[in-house]
This record gives C-alpha cells, structure tokens and sequence, in this order.
C-alpha cells in the first residue's frame, strides 16, 4: 500500500455497508491498515482522522447511530488519504459529508420511511439509524440531483 501525497494507491475498499450496526463496521474493518480508537473528545468533535498517525478517533458519549455515521465518515477520509480534521465548509468534508449519506441510505428504505413519518426527520432518521446530518446531507443531494435533472445541467 503507497500514499503518495493526497493521492491514494491500492487502498481496499471499505468491507462494510448501510446494513451494518456499529458493531460490525468495527468488526469488519480490523483488518485495515488504520486504527480505530474511542476517546473523550473535545465539545462539538465527534470524530476526526488523523493521517500522519493512521488513527481514527471517535468519541465514546455518542450514540450507537452516530458513532456509525461518524466511522464511516472518517474512513472515507481515511480512504481519501485526508491528512487530517477540517472545518465543516472545506471541499473535502462536503465531498466526504456526500460520500458517507450515499454509503448509509438506501432510497427504497428511506422512501418508505418517509411515507411512515411524513415530515419528521428526526423519526426518519431513527428508523435508517443515521444521524440528522446524514438524512439532511442525503436529502440535499437528492435536491440538487433533482435540479440537475430539471434544468438539465451536467456534473
């Protein structure tokens, strides 16, 4: 395996998907070159990668679904090659931001969510066990595919 700057080489794929619990992500991940540690992380961070260490910090006070969310959110850092945090406007966690809600909903599962919970997002997000994020994150790129579609611009 080579990194070569923010390019990456022969990096697996993640052996995980949108069906597993939290549990199982970690399971299923021992086998990669990062480590994966919980810890009491500073207010407002609920993980962060950090790429010089190929370690990834999560904090331990979160829920079951949201140390899910923010897992796979920092593997695809780490898949990337992301050398570390970033604030929340940079090009690559809006990137990583997309990546992680296409990687954590499935459309028929949340079509159907939405037609169990109407406009609660919060109940939505609970039944498809991401975060708030996740589901608005998800919901945005489906608006703006939408308007892609619409107007017919491509991307």
């Amino acid at each position: 395996m080579e990194r070569l700057g923010r390019i990456t080489t022969s990096l697996p794929d993640l052996p995980i998907d949108r069906r597993m619990t939290y549990g199982a992500m970690r399971r299923a991940i021992i086998g990669l070159p990062v480590t994966v540690s919980s810890a009491i992380l500073p207010d407002g961070l609920w993980g962060c990668y950090d790429g010089e260490n190929n370690v990834i910090l999560i904090d331990r006070r979160l829920t079951y679904a949201a140390k899910r969310c923010t897992l796979v959110h920092e593997l695809l850092h780490w898949r990337h090659g992301d050398t570390g945090c970033s604030n929340n406007s940079s090009k690559l966690e809006r990137r990583t931001r997309r990546q992680a809600a296409h990687l954590l909903i499935d459309p028929a599962e949340l079509a159907l969510a939405e037609r169990m919970y109407d406009d609660d997002l919060w109940s939505i997000a609970d039944e498809l066990n991401v975060t708030m994020q996740v589901l608005t994150d998800y919901q945005a790129m489906l608006n703006t595919s939408r308007i892609k579609e619409r107007f017919s611009i491509n991307a």
